[in-house]
């Protein structure tokens, strides 16, 4: 299948050079993107045949432009639970998608929000949304960011051995495996970090991100304690840490998988 790309006019810290709006063929598009009315033109210029709009999940920066697009185009939005009141199918993860030619198999993958999910065709292109960037990596944020979750939604991936990924933002990946592998390291390194600075005397997500984060702009200390948090909370889950009072603690607990 043809795969295409536009990406929208939205750069920021999160969106990197801005949201990839993928186009399958002559028929569907994933995630639309912003309701930026030159986004919207561009691809409906670029798909005059459009029947399907295909969501990962519910964003600002993913899922809106679907409704302008039906309206232009009469093309149906599959979506996950949540997302666009008005969308006319929900998808909850092992659905199988027709796209032309091609079967595009819808994969639950919660984490970076509770109701995302990612694509896959036959051929092995996976579609991440924001489970995978192109470059860098995934923010968290709790409550409905779940670090737990989102490890699984990685494993899962990496299960099915995708051959090329199609991220939400930043370039197509050809080393598919590899970048999950690097994925789940990172996660799992930086919870191991998080366990050791507990071990030598850090209380607070201040203080741990003051060990753990040593050369890190200020403009990003936020963005890093959230992060830290969302580690924290799979840790608690798990009876390996504790909190009070927004005081943490190893407790000694071995739940989970690591």
């Amino acid at each position: 299948m043809n795969i295409r790309s536009i990406t929208a006019p939205n750069p920021g810290p999160f969106t990197l050079d801005g949201t990839r709006t993928y186009l399958l063929g002559e028929t569907a598009v994933i995630d639309p993107g912003p309701a930026i009315d030159s986004h919207v033109q561009a691809i409906a210029a670029a798909m005059p045949r459009l029947q399907t709009i295909l969501v990962t999940h519910r964003h600002a920066d993913h899922a809106p432009a679907a409704l302008p697009l039906r309206e232009r185009t009469g093309a149906r939005i599959l979506a996950p639970r949540g997302v666009l009141d008005s969308a006319d199918l929900r998808l909850g993860g092992g659905e199988s998608i027709a796209v032309e030619e091609t079967a595009v198999e819808v994969l639950p993958t919660p984490g970076h929000t509770d109701e995302h999910v990612c694509y896959l065709t036959a051929e092995g292109d996976l579609f991440t949304g924001d489970t995978v960037l192109g470059a860098g990596t995934t923010a968290i944020f709790p409550p409905d960011g779940n670090m737990g979750r989102y490890i699984d939604s990685l494993r899962l991936l990496r299960g099915r051995s995708p051959r090329r990924i199609f991220p939400g933002h930043g370039p197509v990946r050809e080393d598919a495996t590899a970048l999950l592998d690097a994925y789940i390291a990172h996660r799992l390194d930086r919870e191991r970090q998080i366990l050791a600075s507990l071990q030598t005397g850090a209380k607070s997500i201040p203080q741990l991100r003051r060990a753990i984060y040593t050369d890190l702009d200020p403009r990003l200390e936020g963005a890093a304690e959230i992060q830290l948090a969302a580690h924290l909370v799979k840790l608690c889950d798990e009876g390996r840490a504790g909190e009070g009072g927004g005081v943490y603690r190893l407790t000694g607990g071995s739940g989970g998988r690591h």
